[in-house]
Order: C-alpha cells, then sequence, then structure tokens
C-alpha cells in the first residue's frame, strides 16, 4: 500500500495551471480543425501554413501541463520551451503590424506570475 500524501499546489498556482489546462487542449482542438479546414478562422490572424506548427506548440503544451499536474519538472521545461516556440513561430509567419503592447505586457505578466507562485512548488517537484 502506499502512504505518500500528495500535496496539492497552493491556490494562485492551481488557477493558472487549471486555466492552461483547458486552453492548451481547447487551442490544439481548435488549430487542428482549422488546419483540417472545418474551422474557419481569420487569415489576418492566422496565417494557413503556421497553422501545423501552432497545433504542435499547442500539443506540446497539453502534454506540459499534464505533467505539471503530476509534479514533474519536465512539465515546466516543456511549457516554457512552447512559449518560446510561439515567439519564434510569430517572428516568422504574423505579418508586421503595429506592436499591440497590452498584449504583450498582459502575457508577460501571465509568465512573470506563474514562475512566481511556481518557486514555492519547485523542491517538491520531481
Amino acid at each position: 500500500m502506499n502512504n505518500t500524501v500528495q500535496k496539492k499546489y497552493n491556490r494562485g498556482f492551481s488557477i493558472i495551471l487549471a486555466v492552461f489546462t483547458f486552453i492548451y487542449p481547447m487551442g490544439t482542438i481548435f488549430l487542428f480543425l482549422t488546419w483540417l479546414g472545418v474551422q474557419s478562422f481569420d487569415p489576418l490572424i492566422w496565417q494557413p501554413e503556421s497553422l501545423p506548427f501552432y497545433v504542435l506548440v499547442f500539443l506540446l503544451g497539453s502534454i506540459s501541463i499534464y505533467g505539471l499536474w503530476k509534479r514533474k519538472k519536465w512539465g515546466v521545461y516543456g511549457l516554457a520551451g512552447t512559449w518560446m516556440l510561439t515567439g519564434i513561430i510569430n517572428l516568422g509567419f504574423v505579418p508586421p503590424t503595429p506592436m499591440p503592447y497590452r498584449n504583450t505586457f498582459l502575457a508577460l505578466l501571465l509568465v512573470i506570475a506563474f514562475f512566481l507562485l511556481l518557486l514555492p512548488e519547485w523542491q517538491r517537484m520531481d
């Protein structure tokens, strides 16, 4: 019999993980259906040739979130990698437009909050 006690994440980190748990699988499904032509999309936002890359990023993000729920450090590394891949894909496929500073600031704020809430949990992860 296994007598180990699985500690829960703190409330703030659990909320962010729950949000990511919804966003990444739904994004994977949406982008996959868009890539297949079943779902419509705005070509000014999503370039058709970039869709397979975004499907891969969201799929890897979904797997990383699963790892985070299982308290695995590779989940953190995978999620950070998907964020970097997203930036690289955006540089290659998104047409040059004025920088949406508000969106960039909010995304950066979410990443900072994620890592600040992760710090106390890091030592208890495998």
